[in-house]
């Protein structure tokens, strides 16, 4: 068990738009030793993600779309990831997030939704739980309207073999945690489709 023992407060908001940024200032005590540090933290709400397969087949479905602070760091934007987004006001959990998702961006009905963790992707900064899940698909359940992807959104939808994602995940390919999680999470559950 830890001994620190800290106090924080707000000291000021530094941008109010499609996400808040607020400055902190935190004291942070431990033994006779005491720091002050002050830290950005940006909210934006909680995300959902959703991994899902064709055990049948022994596929699944990602996205692929322009990132760009990936963009910045590579000079590629265009990341494989697994369908996900923010949990909207409108939806009454995290896993009708994960399906309304997988509509929208995937444009496929998804069945058999399972919740397989939750996580901070990165808790120094940004306040955001990422809850991730697996679901089953099949051919059949692909849509061709009724669902729309944000304007804002341009979307590749690709159909990986789940041995090929893996390998892409060993080889650095595959560089989205949520999809690492949800990935890694299906390996735990389903060897035999590896």
């Amino acid at each position: 068990m830890s001994e620190q023992t800290y106090s924080v407060h707000r000291t000021r908001r530094a941008y109010d738009g499609f996400m808040t940024l607020d400055l902190y200032e935190a004291t942070i005590r431990r033994g006779g030793t005491e720091v002050t540090v002050v830290r950005e933290v940006h909210d934006h709400g909680n995300g959902a993600a959703v991994l899902p397969y064709d055990a049948a087949r022994r596929t699944c479905l990602m996205v692929r779309q322009l990132r760009l602070p990936v963009h910045v760091v590579e000079g590629d934007g265009l990341i494989l990831e697994v369908a996900a987004g923010l949990i909207d006001p409108g939806d009454e959990s995290a896993a009708e997030a994960a399906r309304r998702e997988a509509a929208e961006e995937l444009r496929y009905l998804v069945h058999d939704l399972r919740k397989v963790g939750t996580f901070y992707p990165i808790p120094g900064m940004v306040t955001e739980q990422m809850n991730c899940f697996l679901a089953t698909y099949t051919p059949a359940d692909r849509i061709t309207s009724g669902y729309e992807a944000d304007e804002d959104e341009v979307l590749d939808v690709e159909e990986w073999a789940i041995g090929e994602l893996w390998a892409a995940w060993q080889d650095g390919r595959l560089r989205d945690g949520k999809a690492v999680v949800c990935l890694q999470a299906l390996r735990i559950e389903r060897p035999d489709l590896f």
